[in-house]
């Protein structure tokens, strides 16, 4: 998949990448800090730090959405990152995390990395004429394919908030990750097999890449069955209980044939 495969990550976002996606939790040795709340989202997310080599986080929910018992936001975070790196796409690594769980936090939090030393939400950047015209150029791809993604995974909250761009990438390459998937998955999947709705462009004065788009369902579609259904059932029945695990994974299935007419490709 040439448009995918051109994506670059540079050693340490590769190892990291790797690394979050063979572990479900942390190890027992790695330890997070919580740093307090970000103070903007109904997620109520809290900024966290490693103890050990001091990476930045965000863990969510917050302690009051976390007390809904039916909400998986958790599971629906990693599994965005899951499904994401089986086709290499940028979303930052997720793992998910037990602590205060099950009783602050009912299906347990999800902690996402921060993605880049020198990041910036798209939104902040743009509006602050950091992101050259030449690399919004060089992501038009990329947010196009984005687009199909996250138009399988039945995600209805995609907007440029939602995007972390790497303020030092090259001036004809910009570099960065979707973040924030916890209203998709288990949030849309309530029912079996219910109608495709298109998901928005990240960015909307972004030019769509509709060869991107083609190739990108395509791709999804021959995922196997297999590797799909081996990402839902290796999270633990705290974060995604069977009966939610069954309806995440059957619609998974039956929308991945289905997305080049969803999107009128």
């Amino acid at each position: 998949m040439s448009h995918i495969l051109r994506v670059l990550f540079d050693g340490h976002q590769k190892n990291l990448r790797d690394d979050w996606f063979s572990q479900i939790e942390p190890r027992a040795s790695d330890r997070w800090t919580e740093l307090g709340p970000i103070g903007e989202g109904e997620s109520q997310s809290v900024r966290v730090q490693n103890n050990t080599d001091g990476m930045r986080g965000v863990a969510k929910p917050g302690p009051i959405p976390g007390a809904q018992q039916d909400v998986v936001r958790a599971a629906n975070e990693r599994l965005a990152f899951d499904l994401a790196y089986l086709l290499r796409l940028p979303v930052s690594p997720v793992r998910l995390w037990s602590e205060g769980a099950p009783a602050t936090y009912k299906t347990g939090r999800a902690i996402s990395c921060w993605g880049f030393q020198n990041a910036m939400k798209w939104s902040e950047a743009a509006r602050m004429g950091l992101i050259k015209p030449a690399q919004v150029q060089s992501a038009s791809a990329m947010l196009s394919i984005a687009r199909v993604f996250h138009t399988w995974i039945g995600d209805t909250d995609r907007k440029p908030d939602h995007t972390i761009v790497d303020l030092d990438s090259p001036d004809d390459e910009l570099r960065f990750v979707f973040i924030d998937h916890g209203n998709s998955l288990g949030h849309t999947f309530h029912i079996g097999n219910p109608p495709i709705r298109a998901a928005q462009m990240e960015v909307a004065n972004v030019n769509e890449d509709r060869a991107a788009m083609a190739e990108a369902a395509d791709h999804i579609a021959q995922i196997p069955d297999e590797e799909v259904s081996r990402v839902i059932h290796r999270i633990p029945i705290l974060f995604l209980p069977a009966p939610r695990a069954a309806l995440i994974l059957s619609n998974l299935l039956a929308r991945k044939g289905n997305l080049r007419a969803a999107l009128g490709l």
